[in-house]
C-alpha cells in the first residue's frame, strides 16, 4: 500500500512541473486540459477568444470573400445637372 501511495505522489509533482500560467487570466492551468488551439498560451478556448477577438480554429476555417460585382465592368460615372 506504502508504494502505491509514493506513485500518486510522483505523479502529482510532474503534473505540477507542466503547469503554465494563462497569458489571460493568469491562473495555472495544465496544457493537456486546455480546450483552446493555442494551448502553452491560453488556459481555455474563452480566454483564447477573449484576448485575442477571434479563436485559431475560426480563422483556419475563414474564407475570403469576393466583393460582390467583382465580375461586371466598372461603371461610368453619371454627370449630375
Amino acid at each position: 500500500m506504502e508504494e502505491r501511495a509514493e506513485d500518486t505522489k510522483g505523479q502529482f509533482n510532474a503534473e505540477m512541473t507542466e503547469m503554465l500560467r494563462c497569458k489571460r487570466c493568469n491562473l495555472p492551468y495544465v496544457s493537456s486540459r486546455s480546450t483552446s488551439a493555442l494551448r502553452l498560451t491560453y488556459c481555455s478556448l474563452f480566454c483564447e477568444l477573449s484576448d485575442l477577438g477571434f479563436s485559431m480554429d475560426a480563422l483556419e476555417h475563414m474564407q475570403k470573400n469576393e466583393p460582390v460585382g467583382a465580375d461586371e465592368a466598372p461603371k461610368e460615372p453619371v454627370a449630375i445637372d
